[in-house]
């Protein structure tokens, strides 16, 4: 996908909302950790999730109470880093953007159920091969989660032929 494909998604007002989300990352809607972007640019992206007030993983991650999990937080910040590089880089085939490193990720403070969840990213360097984003998420003006992680483009038909590879059923 690319820049002029996904600004024909924003709406009136600019946002990629619900659909053109899906239409950008390649995850099912129980892994979509992200709703709607409010802010694009080549460098930024400005990202929501509206944490649900039940869902199979937030009622799993403890029992005594409910917030959002950590590495949960964490994929959010990423996927939002994933729109960001979609839409920077032109890629020549099918592409998909996966992690590859997490450096310097700390959480500050819970994220709740009912919460907004706002990933701020912003790309530190980026080449050929991938690119270093910075991000930092916030519910209500309230800082709960930053991070410097790597990103790795991979050509999916050799995502699917390493993945292959490794399954031993």
């Amino acid at each position: 996908m690319n820049r002029n494909i996904i600004d024909g998604l924003r709406d009136t007002q600019g946002v990629l909302g619900k659909a053109a989300i899906r239409s950008i990352l390649p995850y099912g809607d129980a892994f979509l950790f992200v709703d709607s972007v409010s802010e694009l640019t080549e460098s930024n992206v400005v990202a929501q999730y509206n944490i649900p007030e039940s869902s199979e993983l937030i009622n799993a991650h403890f029992k005594h109470v409910s917030m959002m999990p950590g590495v949960l937080m964490g994929e959010a910040l990423a996927q939002a880093g994933i729109v960001l590089l979609h839409y920077r880089s032109e890629f020549e085939e099918e592409t998909d953007v996966i992690a590859s490193t997490v450096n310097q990720m700390r959480f500050k403070s819970p994220a709740l159920p009912g919460d907004t969840l706002e990933a701020h990213v912003s790309i530190k360097a980026i080449n050929r091969l991938g690119a270093r984003l910075t991000g930092k998420s916030y519910v209500n003006g309230r800082e709960v989660l930053s991070a410097t992680f790597d990103l790795t483009f991979i050509k999916r038909k050799n995502l699917i032929e390493h993945i292959s590879q490794h399954v031993t059923r």
